[in-house]
């Protein structure tokens, strides 16, 4: 997980052009200190020659974290139905070993699902 800032670059010459990008906090900044890379961004993909630039400025607009989904199981007894996410297992000895298990009924076998996202 790394963290992201959400910027917008925007530079006027004669033509304006506004481009919303997310990139990792320590490459925004880079680029937000440097007027020629924000310039090299901004016509990046346009068909636009700019032969002068009246002024070019950037702003931040937040900063996040992009976090991957926990994945969601439910239990492979027909007879149970639970529904959860990794966290919710139960631990359980089976022999000598701990193992994740159903909360509900303690079987140590499950499907994997999307993750489970409760409501409200």
């Amino acid at each position: 997980m790394s963290a992201h800032v959400e910027i917008t670059l925007t530079g006027v010459a004669n033509v304006k052009i506004t481009k919303q990008v997310t990139l990792p906090k320590a490459e925004a900044d880079k680029l937000l200190a440097d007027d020629s890379k924000m310039q090299d961004m901004l016509t990046r993909n346009n068909a636009v020659d700019v032969t002068s630039w009246d002024h070019v400025f950037g702003k931040k607009h937040r900063e996040f974290t992009i976090t991957t989904p926990e994945p969601g199981y439910t239990c492979a007894n027909s007879h149970c139905g639970w529904v959860g996410n990794e966290s919710d297992k139960a631990m359980v000895y089976v022999g000598a070993q701990l193992s994740p298990a159903c909360p509900k009924c303690n079987s140590v076998k499950f499907y994997k699902v999307q993750q489970v996202v409760p409501r409200g």
